[in-house]
């Protein structure tokens, strides 16, 4: 392969990327890897209201979050067995067969051609194996210069008949044109010219259709690394807070607060660090009475303990 060609080649390849992107991905093994960086825990900006999870509620949120990990591990197996197809695949597709097929009858006819008429012969850029493993927008544009060469010869060595007829014709009208033609050469160039067209435009309806479904995945994908992301940033706030022994149930203050920080992420902080008690009620009966048990404990003590706890979130880095 030429240096211009791999440098066209390279330049737009989308598809490529994407399939790179998940040949790469470490999604199989993300939970028990560890977050790559502490992030620190970002300033509130705004209110956010008071909620509330039943459990049913937590029941249907578990649930979602189940099939949203099914969903997910489907659409990786799904990429990853694709991927392996393409690498496994030994013989062309039948679009790019066809193309292939259609490219090899216009460069043969043309080279009996330009050999008899010109003395030369017709070079082209574009080969077979650039089809492998699928045709791709930028060796279109490969074919369509050694197509766009070859019908320019063809006017060169037959200016009365090539050289007049419109290239904007269409299929149709070039196909009639082509049985008029007595040289059999020529005609097999002008049908050969024809199918290239009609395989090329086939190829890249094909290759939109795929490059749009592996966006889709590409999306979800980024969703799901999201997702096991801030799994792993809930998971290091419950074990931080676990350790302080607060009276207040540490996972439900934590699960709240995450699945209200998804909607409003500015505000559900600011309830957290000045209110965490809207997330889970503070548990009274951990609260130890002060001076040794003679002093009850009130809703002082709760309103004394939220803010603590409130403190204490405000200064964690996780």
């Amino acid at each position: 392969m030429s240096e211009e060609n791999n440098e066209i080649i390279s330049a737009d390849d989308d598809f490529e990327k994407l399939l790179q992107s998940f040949i790469n991905s470490n999604i199989d093994d993300a939970d028990e890897k560890p977050a790559k960086k502490t992030e620190e825990v970002p300033e509130p900006k705004k209110d956010a209201s008071s909620p509330s999870l039943s459990e049913e509620g937590k029941r249907q949120n578990e649930e979602a979050s189940r099939l949203f990990e099914q969903e997910l591990a489907n659409t990786f197996a799904e990429v990853r067995n694709d991927i392996e197809r393409e690498k496994n695949t030994p013989t062309l597709k039948s679009e790019e067969s066809e193309l292939a097929q259609a490219f090899i009858n216009y460069k043969t006819s043309i080279e009996k051609l330009t050999t008899t008429h010109l003395q030369q012969k017709f070079e082209t850029k574009f080969f077979i194996d650039l089809l492998y493993p699928n045709y791709k927008p930028s060796v279109g544009r490969i074919l369509s210069y050694d197509l766009a060469a070859g019908w320019t010869a063809l006017c060169k060595m037959f200016p009365n008949d090539v050289g007049k007829f419109p290239v904007t014709s269409s299929d149709e009208e070039f196909l009639n044109f082509a049985e008029k033609l007595r040289d059999q050469d020529l005609q097999l160039a002008v049908i050969s010219y024809v199918e290239i067209l009609i395989d090329m435009e086939g190829c890249e309806i094909t290759y939109q259709m795929k490059l749009a479904k592996y966006q889709e995945q590409h999306i979800k994908k980024i969703m799901y690394e999201e997702y096991l992301a801030r799994k792993e940033r809930q998971k290091r706030f419950i074990e931080i807070l676990q350790t302080k022994n607060f009276p207040i149930d540490v996972e439900k203050l934590i699960s709240n607060y995450f699945r209200v920080a998804q909607k409003d992420a500015d505000g559900a902080y600011k309830a957290l660090i000045t209110n965490p008690a809207v997330f889970a009620p503070i548990d009274f009966s951990k609260i130890k009475p002060r001076f040794f048990g003679l002093v009850k404990v009130s809703p002082k003590d709760g309103i004394r303990v939220n803010k603590e706890i409130g403190d204490f979130l405000k200064n964690i880095k996780a």
